[in-house]
């Protein structure tokens, strides 16, 4: 029992101190003080009744620190700490995976994490699905999950259990969706029509086509990162409508793209154009492209010449298949594309019919009866 006096105005008072420390986490204390006791038996009296506000208090405390909802906001606080907040991953923040799991597991936010079962895990996916969350959004979700969880343990803020409840869940293969991509013709009739009707995006959408560049990547991309003598655009960096900021390029490192004939064209036509750009950008800001709604405008722009409508990402998957088809190695796209996923670029592949082509030639099934045809023999 701490119990002291002190004088005040000539006369002698008593204050208490109370310490109590969680006996399940030791991260966890109540501090308090109170002065202005007369008596020591008042005093004594006091310190009774503060000792006894402060273990209900720290009773409440560790209550509220075993739940799922205190171990994403220490993950959090402990990445703030880190200063990784904006940059957690390359398409990603921190903040996103905060505002993920806070809606995706709400149900779990007041339960305990020891207490959560394989088929709380389950319910959360099957509730992702159900909501029509695409497959590799799912996984993140629980990627995130089984992260944290596992966080949670290594810093004894989950104690009793050692696995993710998100361990082991399977989840199903969906049928596989065709791939939204244009044909050769489209992409040159798509093109021709942006440039005869003087359309702003045409620049743009010609030079995604022709570099299998990312947006991002070419809205930050500058005139110095362009090399006329060696005719090769250096990818450096990236801008993300997201944070608002640039960053580095998904992969995480720089590459080359080399500058063809009809790109060099096209770039000495932007360099010489009326464009208001604002400092040393190749393209001007369009405001829709600054706000991440690239893919709104290419998709209306193709419905009015109905032409397929596809993402402004797809004019990255027609370079690279276009490319595959002339024949181009597979390695040589990725390293150009900067594609570090083999099974994208297998998709890329099927979709040329690289690996296909020529296969059946050597066939030799259907019957050579010259030129009488099939009725006329039958007859």
């Amino acid at each position: 029992m701490s119990i002291s006096e002190y004088q005040r105005n000539g006369s002698t008072f008593y204050q208490v101190y109370v310490h109590v420390m969680s006996t399940t986490d030791k991260k966890l204390r109540i501090q308090k003080r109170k002065r202005g006791f007369k008596t020591k038996k008042e005093a004594e009296r006091g310190y009774v009744k503060l000792y006894n506000e402060s273990l209900k208090l720290i009773g409440k405390k560790e209550e509220e620190s075993s739940t799922w909802e205190y171990v994403i906001e220490m993950w959090y606080m402990d990445q703030s700490k880190r200063k990784i907040i904006n940059r957690y991953t390359n398409k990603f923040t921190t903040t996103d995976y905060y505002q993920m799991l806070h809606k995706y597991t709400e149900e779990w936010l007041k339960r305990k994490p020891e207490k959560l079962t394989a088929g709380d895990g389950r319910r959360i996916v099957e509730n992702a699905i159900e909501l029509g969350l695409s497959k590799s959004y799912v996984k993140k979700i629980k990627n995130t999950v089984n992260l944290i969880f596992q966080w949670g343990i290594d810093n004894r803020y989950i104690k009793d259990v050692y696995v993710s409840p998100m361990r082991g869940v399977k989840l199903h293969q969906k049928e596989e969706k065709f791939p939204e991509i244009l044909s050769l013709r489209e992409i040159r009739t798509f093109l021709y029509e942006a440039k005869v009707r003087n359309h702003q995006w045409y620049p743009v959408w010609a030079f995604a086509t022709l570099t299998g560049m990312r947006s991002g990547e070419i809205y930050a991309l500058e005139w110095n990162d362009v090399d006329f003598e060696k005719d090769l655009i250096r990818v450096t960096k990236s801008w993300s409508s997201r944070t608002k900021s640039v960053k580095s390029t998904k992969a995480g490192y720089w590459r080359n793209v080399p500058i063809s004939p009809e790109l060099k064209t096209l770039l000495l036509e932007v360099q010489n154009s009326n464009y208001l750009i604002e400092g040393n950008f190749v393209f001007p800001r369009l405001n829709y492209w600054k706000r991440g709604q690239q893919s709104a405008v290419l998709r209306e722009f193709l419905a009015s010449i109905s032409i397929t409508s596809v993402k402004f990402h797809a004019l990255r998957a027609c370079f690279a298949t276009q490319l595959l088809s002339n024949g181009v190695d597979m390695t040589k796209v990725m390293k150009i594309g900067g594609w570090r996923d083999i099974k994208t670029m297998q998709i890329y592949l099927r979709l040329a019919g690289v690996d296909e082509k020529g296969a059946t030639d050597s066939l030799e099934i259907l019957p050579d009866i010259g030129n009488i045809s099939f009725l006329e023999k039958t007859n």
